[in-house]
């Protein structure tokens, strides 16, 4: 109640604000909505990671079968290249070679190498291509490969870990003209395109192996190389 100056008595109402004023906040369906967003983009994102991964390692490896061929393919083709004599060995088992001059190649086809407790039954083995230098009497050893992963001094192994030859030819096309053919394969038995049929398949399927792709493709390469070398003469 108030007194105007006249000394009149009155009431006045408190003015009411028009606004109302109320909590802000989300609704369920748009924290609903807002999460679905959030989980599409996180989805996304991890595609997009594990496709570059896999790219990255496909990379690797590829280039790591594709460099192990080429050094494969460069020693072969110089020995041939500089050297007098050749001669295709008679093949131990499994176990085939070939002599150039004093060096001696002894190589399984389909062998896969590794260092720790090689299973025959996936076809692994301490050793798949191991190359003998200063070998005088080359051309009457029967080829063999070492069943322990330490070589002697005058050995090494040509492939490296997890790695096989598919096709390994050396083949006289002339006198002094010789065709090479190097296959290397990197990967399990169970990425390859004959994984059915493994273990033992013959030359001629090892050299025409593949990877199968899908699951774990990443971690499987095919190089094949072929070459011509002229024999000089010394």
């Amino acid at each position: 109640m108030y007194i105007n100056k006249s000394g009149r008595h009155y009431c006045e109402q408190p003015e009411q604000s028009s606004r109302v004023s109320r909590a802000a906040g989300f609704t369920i369906l748009e924290l609903m909505i807002a999460s679905a967003v959030f989980a599409i983009i996180l989805l996304v994102v991890a595609v997009g990671v594990i496709s570059f991964t896999n790219s990255y390692y496909k990379g690797i490896t590829s280039s790591d079968a594709q460099a192990t061929a080429r050094a494969i393919m460069s020693e072969v083709s110089q020995s041939l290249e500089f050297g007098q004599n050749w001669t295709k060995l008679s093949a131990n088992g499994a176990v085939d070679g070939y002599c150039v001059d004093n060096t001696l190649y002894s190589y399984e086809l389909g062998q896969q190498v590794t260092n720790s407790s090689p299973n025959s039954s996936q076809d692994q083995g301490y050793h798949g291509l191991v190359v003998t230098n200063g070998s005088a009497s080359c051309q009457a050893v029967t080829p063999s490969l070492p069943n322990s992963a330490t070589l002697p001094a005058s050995s090494r192994e040509l492939l490296n870990q997890n790695m096989r030859l598919g096709a390994f030819d050396i083949t006289q096309v002339e006198n002094q003209l010789f065709s090479i053919r190097v296959e290397v394969i990197y990967g399990d038995n169970d990425l390859l395109s004959n994984s059915s049929s493994l273990p033992n398949l013959g030359a001629t399927q090892w050299g025409s192996e593949s990877c199968a792709g899908g699951t774990g493709s990443q971690f499987c390469a095919v190089s094949d190389l072929t070459t011509t070398v002229e024999q000089r003469l010394i």
